[in-house]
């Protein structure tokens, strides 16, 4: 039952949080914000005084998308577990929309302003359900969800920090030459 759950955990969640903390981080040492020769504890001291940069606005609009959101959920680990979570909430429901479109009928059944309320209650749920993602992910063995998560973004950081590539490349490669290369 554990090992299904740490299964579970490393595929919807740990091997995201190492896809993502390393595009973030590759950015952030490419771009110069953060020293790859710094230690955890300094990169941590970097990446809080980023976060007060983008709170005063200062670098806010100049950064890229993908690292203003990941500050406005509060940066480090615990933003990026959020980030993904909301994405994943947000895709979620746009795809049960695309697949089942009677649903945008339905909201509008009780009038325009009530559909306007319930769009903005179910992004409020969205947002509070991001903040609390360990909730939102583990059914059973939330601490195996966060030793997962915290490890796949470390590991992310790291490998940016060591300017590693990952190895999405070959794995791609090989998995093409495995389901058309059948002998």
């Amino acid at each position: 039952m554990i090992f299904f759950t740490f299964l579970e955990a490393a595929v919807k969640l740990g091997i995201p949080m190492v896809v993502l903390s390393w595009i973030i981080f590759t950015w952030l040492y490419g771009d110069g914000d953060l020293d790859r020769k710094a230690d955890r504890k300094s990169t941590g001291k970097q990446v809080k005084l980023m976060k007060k940069s983008f709170k005063k606005k200062k670098d806010g609009g100049a950064a890229n998308y993908m690292v203003e959101k990941w500050m406005w959920f509060g940066s480090g680990f615990y933003g990026l577990a959020g980030l993904w979570t909301f994405a994943v909430i947000e895709i979620t429901d746009v795809l049960r929309v695309l697949f089942n479109p009677s649903t945008i009928l339905d909201a509008f059944e009780n009038g325009f302003v009530s559909a306007l309320i319930e769009i903005a209650l179910n992004q409020l749920s969205n947002l509070v359900a991001a903040f609390v993602w360990f909730g939102y992910w583990g059914d059973g063995g939330v601490i195996i969800w966060v030793l997962v998560a915290y490890g796949g973004y470390w590991i992310g950081v790291e490998m940016a920090r060591r300017g590693n590539d990952l190895p999405i490349q070959e794995f791609l490669h090989k998995l093409a030459s495995r389901l058309f290369n059948r002998k």
